[in-house]
């Protein structure tokens, strides 16, 4: 990594870092480039366009390819595409934690959400992160409308200091479902996640998670 390219990334400014790593494909295009190409697409948001870019990669058998395949898929709602990728990722590695951790995701998120909680209980069985196994488990309680088991998984993690955007949007979320907006409130303004959190908070409100397969 350049000192330009920790600039942008720093400042998550992923549309530089878009056309940074466009200009240099155009010179020389590699795997590694192209690979970091397509991840900051899909961390700007741009999810069919990391595919894309992801195309020429997917003879290969990297496994960081394949994690950017079904993180894009799941992404975009196609969790069976999704589920196909960590087939290949499990046939290569039968004890990866990040496949089992996505194929879990991507499991509960098409309506499979005893099978989706058993893959991600895989994964921190495997040792994948903590805090990335339980937001995806409580996620799974929120789609299942057990808002309250997703407050006492979520809370604990931020109350020792972990605060990524989706543990404390999940969090806001689930205060807000079981009633308590005071302390959902409160995060809103400490962590600064809205400039109008009485607004935020109404918006959260009327947010129904339901899994693609749910009826």
């Amino acid at each position: 990594m350049n000192y330009q390219e920790d600039i942008l990334l720093k400042a998550k400014n992923y549309n530089g870092l878009i056309a940074m790593y466009r200009s240099w494909l155009r010179q020389n295009d590699t795997p590694e480039s192209r690979l970091k190409l397509s991840r900051y697409y899909y961390l700007a948001g741009d999810y069919k366009s990391s595919l894309y870019y992801l195309q020429p990669l997917n003879m290969g058998k990297d496994m960081r390819v394949y994690i950017l395949q079904a993180q894009n898929m799941i992404a975009l709602g196609d969790y069976g595409p999704a589920i196909r990728v960590t087939d290949k990722m499990l046939q290569q590695e039968p004890n990866g934690a990040e496949a089992y951790n996505l194929r879990g995701v991507a499991l509960a998120m098409s309506g499979k959400l005893v099978e989706g909680k058993a893959s991600i209980e895989r994964a921190r069985e495997l040792f994948i992160a903590d805090d990335v196994a339980i937001n995806n488990l409580a996620m799974i309680a929120m789609v299942d409308g057990r808002y309250q088991e997703a407050v006492g998984l979520l809370l604990p993690q931020y109350l020792r200091g972990k605060k990524q955007t989706q543990i404390l949007h999940n969090l806001v979320l689930s205060l807000v479902k079981v009633g308590d907006r005071r302390y959902a409130r409160n995060i809103v303004e400490s962590e600064g996640l809205s400039k109008k959190p009485a607004e935020l908070i109404e918006a959260m409100a009327s947010i129904s998670l339901r899994a693609k397969g749910a009826s």
